[in-house]
């Protein structure tokens, strides 16, 4: 099902309701039901609007589970992760129920500041025990992960965005596997979300300037799929490892590959980890370019890290290179 004023996430949830009548939308908040409201005709059972008490909307959505529905509860990032928590810990997490927390506004895409943006989501929910947490990073991944975490045994949380996205991958994600992007032998950079745009803002002039970079790509933080990154690890020569996240550090990313460099006992000199992410600060309200600029969350970000892994110049100035697909 497709309409002009209907975004790619809500396409694919509405061709997820007509599969499977048991999937169940529903809203948290004034926010939320205000960015749904043009579009909840399109939904072919409709749309639950919750008020807004984060809490009591979990536990509703907890009921239902129970009853063998499948709900996918929207709501701000900000609101899930801070006002949710117990509720998401004791009544999701515990018993194992199959709800599907969706947070909206998340990471630096918000213009509100503090209060309104959910640079702590995805660390406070990927903690949890039986707890999948998923973030896409373009068009084909909003449009997969729909169904593709719907047959998930167990509480999933996803960031999205009700809005356009940009068309980055040419397939749509497999399950638990990292897309490979680029492939080098003298760095690593593991990227998701919309960090991963930023990325490949930067890799045509990586590869004129002869910087050897493999680019891997997940929608899964957590777990990591950390199989083929192990491997990889264990069989090359890397000289660096960067993680790109759109969180406080430590992210779920920096923390999976600590958690492989220290299991990796056969690697004589392991690769530095060189982790990009907030470190110790809120951030403050602004245009997301503006701000992923300002914390260390760009492509420029990323060229200076990857000229401290290597401990040399690349010779790529950040006004060559393209915008964000993102922007």
């Amino acid at each position: 099902m497709s309409a002009p004023n209907m975004s790619p996430y809500l396409s694919a949830l509405a061709e997820l309701i007509k599969a499977r009548p048991e999937v169940v939308c529903l809203t948290c908040g004034e926010q939320s039901q205000s960015l749904f409201e043009e579009r909840a005709h399109l939904l072919p059972s409709g749309l639950i609007s919750l008020p807004n008490a984060p809490s009591a909307a979990v536990a509703f959505c907890a009921g239902l589970a129970r009853e063998g529905m499948r709900p996918f509860l929207h709501a701000p990032a900000a609101t899930l992760a801070r006002g949710a928590y117990e509720s998401i810990l004791t009544q999701l997490a515990a018993p194992c129920l199959s709800v599907r927390l969706i947070g909206l506004d998340a990471g630096l895409s918000h213009e509100g500041g503090v209060g309104a943006q959910a640079i702590d989501d995805l660390s406070a929910l990927g903690q949890l025990p039986q707890m999948s947490v998923f973030e896409p990073g373009d068009l084909m991944e909003l449009k997969a992960l729909p169904a593709l975490i719907d047959e998930i045994a167990g509480p999933v949380y996803m960031r999205a965005t009700l809005g356009a996205a940009p068309a980055l991958f040419d397939e749509p994600p497999r399950g638990a596997h990292l897309r490979s992007l680029a492939e080098g032998e003298e760095l690593i950079i593991l990227s998701a979300g919309r960090c991963t745009a930023e990325v490949l803002r930067a890799r045509d002039a990586l590869k004129e300037a002869k910087i050897q970079v493999t680019h891997l790509h997940t929608a899964e933080l957590s777990p990591l799929p950390s199989a083929e990154l192990k491997e990889l690890i264990a069989e090359g020569s890397f000289r660096a490892i960067i993680t790109m996240e759109e969180q406080l550090y430590p992210g779920l990313l920096a923390t999976g590959v600590a958690a492989l460099l220290a299991e990796s006992t056969k690697l004589g000199s392991p690769p530095q980890l060189i982790p990009l992410a907030l470190h110790q600060s809120f951030a403050q309200g602004g245009s997301a370019p503006y701000l992923r600029r300002k914390y260390g969350l760009d492509a420029g970000a990323l060229l200076a890290a990857i000229e401290r892994g290597l401990k040399r110049r690349v010779g790529v100035a950040v006004s060559e290179l393209p915008s964000s697909a993102w922007s």
